[in-house]
């Protein structure tokens, strides 16, 4: 008996050590080659566990979201913050999601319709170099586990703040089991360089937000 336990403990250390070295792996070939999380992973972003851990409705609160207020969700993916601003913004504001994956924004879609909320939402098929919106429209940004998915960040922001109205708020969450996690020091970073102003900040066991402003 011992030796059997022996073993499964072995066969454990063994497989926890394969999920890192994959983990590593998949992050390191992200960092050299930034992209979305396929479609095919999209139950990941609606996960009961991942949900209870973000909170959507406190950290979009902590962004500033409000009624009334336009919202742009860019990297939208299934829509779980695209509605939840959509009701925190109500009938008298808008929200805007953005994501290069249609099969994405299908399911974002479906789930604003589910929710009754389709009517405030405008989703755009695009990328983040160029928005279909127009200068100084947007009340708050924000950007889930997105900005180290993107391959040109500085294109991105700089086309963030164009959107973005003066003194307008910038929304960054990184997840460190997301394979494109970027580290607090990194966002903020690129953040203050394209021009953002920081306005908080807090760090989770695995979660970070950052909050911006745009000063122009």
């Amino acid at each position: 008996m011992t030796a059997i336990l022996t073993a499964l403990a072995n066969l454990s250390i063994a497989s926890f050590g394969a999920l890192l070295g994959f983990k590593a792996t998949l992050r390191a070939q992200h960092n050299l080659q930034p992209q979305p999380l396929p479609h095919q992973f999209a139950g990941l972003l609606d996960h009961p566990w991942r949900l209870q851990a973000l909170d959507p409705p406190q950290v979009l609160d902590a962004y500033g979201v409000a009624a009334g207020m336009t919202v742009l969700d860019l990297g939208c993916g299934v829509g779980v913050f695209t509605c939840t601003a959509a009701h925190m913004v109500g009938a008298s504001g808008h929200v805007h999601g953005v994501d290069l994956q249609a099969a994405m924004l299908a399911l974002a879609s479906k789930r604003a319709i589910a929710e009754g909320v389709n009517g405030w939402i405008t989703f755009h098929h695009c990328g983040a170099y160029e928005l279909p919106l127009s200068d100084d429209s947007v009340d708050v940004a924000m950007l889930v586990s997105t900005l180290g998915e993107i391959p040109d960040k500085p294109a991105a922001l700089n086309e963030l703040r164009r959107v973005l109205k003066p003194g307008a708020r910038l929304g960054i969450t990184e997840e460190m089991y997301s394979p494109s996690y970027m580290l607090p020091g990194n966002v903020r970073r690129h953040a203050r360089e394209a021009g953002f102003q920081p306005l908080a900040s807090a760090d989770g066991l695995f979660i970070h937000h950052e909050i911006f402003i745009n000063a122009k």
